[in-house]
């Protein structure tokens, strides 16, 4: 919803109730769209999870005639199929290969090599942190953004705060522009037309360390797949540049920067010209100043290819959040008497005038799985350590302390185990493939959290990061998975089985694998989710 308003004589706002900061209620979940940089880091080739998805080499065979009816024999055929296809990959000699594939149901391990290596997962971080979560704070979990002021300080007769506004930002990764100008039309829907102050900031539901553990591994990378992480953030912390050509195929194209937020983030270059032949290149450069962010967009764009996306970090989350939601209040004709904005606490007995919810936190998952969006993974992992600490200023070793704390209860041997973020982005793991699945089993036979898992993975040959991977008849629908890429990462973690058959819980986990033996280690992957899918057949 746009905004929730507050009733006509405004009430408080009592402190968020453990592991939830709202109470349900139907919200739509907007995400834009990356076209420019992806996921993972920008020299991966390829740059994202995405790249994956687009990766059309040949299917996997799928298994001719009838398995063995025995049991002890099918798992001889499957034990032996999978040894045999990775030995027809000596490319992957030279890199390291963990494998682990067990039996949910049983918890029986049904085929693995080297399955307590110490591996980087890259995204198959995401489905730990998403496990935890939906196992810490439930499916129906919200974010809460609330605007406040102090009792005596609005007059629904005059209209006036004579005071200021506070703004509470409790880490929803989901805020957009139009749910701040949302919390500004319920403002004014409710009476009020000036504030006698200015803007406050609390942000104290997070500690001040907006850039994740390890980002700082690849400084000058400026694609929106690095972005900050803040207690108030809006857009994913990114600005998305909009190149949209010239209708008549020459001429300058139109480029804009969304958010409208020139305070924070400034356009100071858009020379991109509308062109009917040849090939789209526009390039995109952004620069952090001390108070802002400078974008320039240069090139040329093919009328026929329609408009161009790019995305661009945010150094500062805060300013540009609270950009925007001031450009909303003056939109909404509420005067603000001092510009900018500070960051304090909210001071005790305030009371919310006007408030949003994301959606739940099932939905954000099946975006950040299915997608592999780092800035989701990294607010849900902040989140879990706020929840868990029940104190303000959470910080990064919080959400690690949850996620291991999870993983305790489940009953994984953590000996060696290393998750330093949330996403798994650049060098922050070393997990083993036998506590990946570990993992997966758990959340497997947990109820509450095993439907909204797998509904967040992308699912083989239709959606995500897996649609164009196990096409076949035989396999399509019936693997759910996170994949995962970095420079000299290629990993995959899931589940595959059929209807009325066993489920297999499995990972295939490549490191140290150059460019050249990529398409070996996807193809190995998919035949391996393959023979599970054949082996898991009543």
């Amino acid at each position: 919803m746009a905004g929730v308003l507050a009733a006509a004589t405004v009430g408080s706002i009592d402190p968020a109730p453990a592991r939830s900061q709202a109470e349900p209620g139907a919200v739509a979940l907007e995400r834009a769209t990356d076209a420019g940089p992806g996921d993972e880091p920008a020299d991966a080739a390829p740059a994202d999870d995405e790249g994956e998805a687009g990766d059309d080499s040949a299917e996997p065979a799928t298994p001719q005639g009838d398995l063995p009816a025995d049991p002890a024999e099918r798992l001889r055929w499957l034990q032996g199929e999978l040894r045999e296809q990775l030995a027809d990959r000596p490319s992957l000699r030279s890199a390291r290969v963990g494998i682990e594939v067990v039996d949910v149901a049983t918890g029986e391990r049904l085929w693995s090599h080297d399955p307590d290596g110490r591996y980087n997962l890259a995204s198959n971080t995401k489905v730990i942190t998403a496990a935890a979560a939906l196992a810490s704070l439930g499916p129906d979990y919200r974010w809460r953004t609330s605007v406040l002021a102090m009792p005596a300080a609005f007059s629904q007769r005059t209209g006036v705060v004579d005071g200021d506004l506070y703004v509470r930002g409790r880490g929803d990764p989901t805020l957009e522009g139009d749910d701040l100008a949302g919390l500004a039309r319920d403002l004014r829907v409710l009476g009020v037309r000036k504030v006698t102050g200015g803007l406050i900031l609390d942000r104290s539901y997070f500690d001040g360390a907006d850039v994740p553990p390890h980002f700082d591994e690849q400084p000058r990378e400026r694609a929106g797949f690095r972005a900050s992480v803040g207690a108030l953030s809006v857009s994913r912390n990114a600005a998305v540049i909009v190149v949209e050509p010239d209708p008549t195929g020459a001429g300058a194209a139109r480029v804009r920067l969304v958010p409208d937020a020139p305070e924070a983030v400034r356009l100071v270059r858009a020379e991109v010209i509308t062109v009917s032949r040849g090939r789209t290149h526009v390039r995109i450069v952004s620069a952090a100043k001390r108070d802002h962010v400078e974008v320039s967009v240069t090139g040329q764009l093919n009328v026929d290819d329609g408009i161009y996306y790019g995305r661009q970090r945010v150094d500062d989350p805060a300013a540009m959040a609270m950009e925007v939601l001031r450009r909303a209040l003056v939109d909404e004709g509420i005067r603000i008497g001092r510009r900018g904005f500070q960051v304090a606490p909210t001071p005790v007995g305030a009371r919310a005038l006007a408030e949003h919810d994301s959606a739940e936190l099932a939905v954000v998952l099946r975006t950040m799985n299915k997608h592999s969006d780092n800035f989701y993974a990294e607010t849900v992992l902040k989140t879990l350590g706020a929840e868990a600490r029940g104190a303000p200023e959470a910080t990064w070793a919080d959400g690690v302390a949850a996620v291991r704390a999870y993983l305790t209860g489940c009953g994984v041997d953590l000996a060696g185990l290393r998750i330093d973020n949330g996403s798994g982005l650049f060098s922050s793991t070393e997990v083993s493939p036998a506590q990946l699945v570990a993992t997966l089993r758990c959340a497997a036979r947990d109820f509450r959290v095993a439907p909204e898992l797998m509904s967040s993975l992308a699912v083989a040959g239709i959606d995500g990061t897996m649609r164009r991977r196990l096409r076949g008849d035989a396999t399509v629908g019936r693997v759910r998975a996170k994949t995962g890429t970095l420079a000299t990462v290629t990993t995959l973690t899931g589940y595959a089985g059929v209807d009325g058959g066993r489920l297999a819980a499995f990972a295939v986990l490549v490191n140290d694998a150059g460019s050249a033996t990529r398409r070996d280690a996807r193809s190995l992957q998919d035949a391996i989710a393959a023979t599970l899918v054949a082996y898991a057949a009543p």
